[in-house]
């Protein structure tokens, strides 16, 4: 996970210092608006590298141990669904059907304990109130269009 997070902070500051480089000219004091992300990227790569290097050295059988996650079948289905949201979005367009679809996929998923007919109602629902919550915000107070 450690290297995950490196490849990532790396990633995101490499990307962060391209857009902000062609936006913005950084000001005379050296502060410009890629200044504070990347002390947190940077953050991010060294308390990443520290906690990389003590696991490489501590030989105890604790840390060892296989790690198993419970849920891992609905962060492989949420990682799909979420690839799944992004290429509608992009190839098909209609943004807030796509965020409904997907909140009420999920939202029925994640309580089907609950019994089908209900995950659902609640499913629908919240989505219906959050995709209406964004295009209030989005689409009308901002004036985003997506």
């Amino acid at each position: 996970m450690s290297i995950i997070l490196i490849i990532g902070g790396i990633g995101y500051a490499v990307n962060l210092n391209q857009s902000a480089s062609q936006a913005l000219i950084f000001s005379s004091s050296g502060v410009g608006p890629a200044y504070f992300p990347n002390i947190l990227a940077g953050l991010l790569v060294i308390l990443s590298v520290m906690t990389l290097v003590k696991n490489f050295r501590d030989n105890s059988p604790n840390n060892i141990e296989k790690i198993t996650t419970h849920n891992a079948g609905y962060i492989l289905i949420t990682i799909a669904l979420m690839v799944a949201f992004l290429a509608s979005w992009q190839f098909l367009g209609y943004f807030y059907l796509n965020v409904f679809v997907l909140l009420t996929i999920l939202m029925t998923l994640y309580r089907i304990e609950f019994g089908f007919k209900n995950s659902l109602l609640v499913g629908i629902t919240t989505s219906v109130f959050t995709t209406g919550f964004l295009y209030g915000l989005f689409g009308q107070i901002l004036a985003l269009t997506f």
